[in-house]
């Protein structure tokens, strides 16, 4: 096959460097680690690419794949920088991003009967890796339940309540189980895929009297958030019962830039988002 033409690195008159090139929409089976220690079996749909130089006519979209399958069985911050390196190496890219987006299942038991049921949540990792350094954001969007203060407080009787969607991006080394934990604490009440009636009496009596704006979860979850990620962003997205539109909060924390932080790797890397 050596005889055969390269056609994507012949010369390009027209000096065009481009952004990203790359492929995305590929779903392969993988692992992600959980907090407890172990492997939770899941479907990865990735997206990966690289900044193109002007000088060649197009890249090796087969090496993209080759990567992904020698990599990524497993996900980890670890073995993404990896993979990115070698991408960058095949491709002779100087800037190389990745992110895999991926059901997470939660273990969660019913409040009063302690049943035990699984929940999924939506998860991904975006990583990038360039001249300056290496950063991974993840993310999770978790459903709770809020019930409105205001409607409470004006009504003779009951409140109108919804379902409310929190998606939280952020880096540093926190578990995405633990992102949950601070979500559901913040909103009126927790989710559950299964409710005995002794539950949906708990949950709908513990809401109505732990009321919660969109502002309040943004601000709660703010608070507990603060100390332990060096910045993030959140969004909690409210579908109204007596609305025809959504209620949206969003809350981001940005990393400030010293003398000393503008001189490390990850210099490019303040904005979570």
């Amino acid at each position: 096959m050596s005889d055969m033409r390269d056609v994507q690195s012949e010369r390009d008159p027209r000096n065009v460097p481009l952004d990203y090139v790359g492929i995305e929409n590929v779903r392969l089976p993988i692992t992600v680690r959980t907090k407890e220690g172990g492997k939770q079996p899941t479907v990865g749909t990735f997206s990966i690419g690289v900044d193109f130089p002007h000088s060649f006519r197009g890249t090796h979209m087969s090496r993209f794949m080759e990567v992904l399958y020698q990599h990524l069985e497993e996900i980890s911050q670890t073995r993404l920088r990896v993979t990115l390196q070698d991408i960058k190496e095949r491709l002779k890219a100087t800037k190389a991003m990745i992110e895999v987006a991926f059901p997470f299942a939660v273990k969660k038991s019913t409040p009063i009967t302690k049943l035990e049921t699984i929940m999924y949540v939506d998860a991904s990792f975006k990583a990038e890796l360039n001249s300056t350094g290496y950063v991974v954001t993840s993310t999770v969007t978790v459903p709770v339940h809020s019930l409105c203060p205001c409607s409470r407080d004006i009504s003779e009787f009951g409140a109108h309540n919804q379902r409310v969607d929190v998606t939280v991006s952020w880096q540093g080394d926190l578990w995405i189980e633990d992102v949950i934990a601070l979500v559901e604490s913040s909103a009126s009440q927790p989710l559950y895929p299964l409710l005995k009636r002794p539950d949906e009496k708990y949950v709908t009596e513990k809401a109505y009297l732990n009321p919660k704006f969109v502002e309040d979860i943004a601000k709660d979850l703010f608070l507990k958030l603060d100390p332990l990620s060096p910045c993030f962003r959140i969004k909690v997205v409210s579908y109204e019962s007596i609305h025809p539109h959504n209620a949206v909060a969003i809350k981001e924390k940005r990393a400030e830039v010293t003398e000393s932080s503008a001189k490390s790797n990850d210099q490019e890397h303040r904005d979570c988002t």
